[in-house]
C-alpha cells in the first residue's frame, strides 16, 4: 500500500514539474516591442456583461500596464485604441485585443453558502474572465493568446474589482514576456 501511494505521489510530482517547465520555457517574446495599444474588448451578444464592460476593461488594463510601466520601464507608450495617435511612429507596436468570456455579479446567496466553509467568507462571489490575443501590428500575426479569469475577494465583492484584478494579471503577463 505504501509503495503504491509513493508511486502515485511521484507521478504527480513529475507531472507538475513537467508542466511547470513548459510554462517557464517561453522567453521574452515581447522584448522587441516599444509601444502597446489596448483595444476595447468584444462583448458577445446575449452575454450577461453590459456593452460598456469591454471599454471599461480596456481602461483598467491600460491603467495597470501604466502602473507596471512606471516601475519596470517596459514600453515608450501605452494607449487605448481611441488614443493610438499618442503612439510614436517608428517602432514595433503590440496590440492587445480580447473577448469577454464571463461576467458574474456578486451574490448574497453564494456568500452565505461560502460562510459555512472554513475560510470561505474571504473569497468573493463576483468573477470576470476574458480571452486575450497579443497581435503584431505590422503583420497582424497573433504572437500569444491566453484566457484570464479573476474573482473578487471577500470585502471587495464586485465585478469591477474582479476586472481590476484581471487587468493586473494581464500586466503581469506582459511584464513576464517583456523579460522584466
Amino acid at each position: 500500500m505504501k509503495l503504491s501511494s509513493l508511486f502515485v505521489i511521484s507521478i504527480a510530482l513529475i507531472m507538475v514539474m513537467g508542466n511547470n517547465s513548459i510554462v517557464m520555457g517561453q522567453g521574452p517574446i515581447f522584448k522587441d516591442y516599444n509601444a502597446i495599444i489596448v483595444q476595447e474588448l468584444e462583448v458577445p451578444s446575449g452575454s450577461p456583461a453590459p456593452g460598456s464592460s469591454g471599454l471599461q476593461m480596456a481602461e483598467k488594463a491600460v491603467y495597470q500596464l501604466k502602473r507596471y510601466n512606471e516601475k519596470y520601464k517596459l514600453f515608450e507608450a501605452i494607449a487605448e485604441s481611441k488614443r493610438s495617435k499618442e503612439i510614436p511612429s517608428g517602432g514595433k507596436v503590440l496590440i492587445i485585443k480580447g473577448t469577454v468570456k464571463e461576467y458574474t455579479m456578486s451574490s448574497v446567496g453564494r456568500r452565505i453558502g461560502r460562510s459555512f466553509i472554513p475560510g470561505g467568507e474571504y473569497t468573493g462571489t463576483a468573477a470576470f474572465a476574458a480571452h486575450y490575443q497579443f497581435v503584431d501590428i505590422e503583420n497582424g500575426k497573433v504572437i500569444y493568446e491566453t484566457d484570464l479569469r479573476t474573482t473578487s475577494t471577500g470585502s471587495n465583492d464586485t465585478v469591477e474589482y474582479a476586472m481590476d484584478r484581471n487587468g493586473e494579471a494581464l500586466a503581469k503577463i506582459v511584464t513576464k514576456f517583456k523579460g522584466k
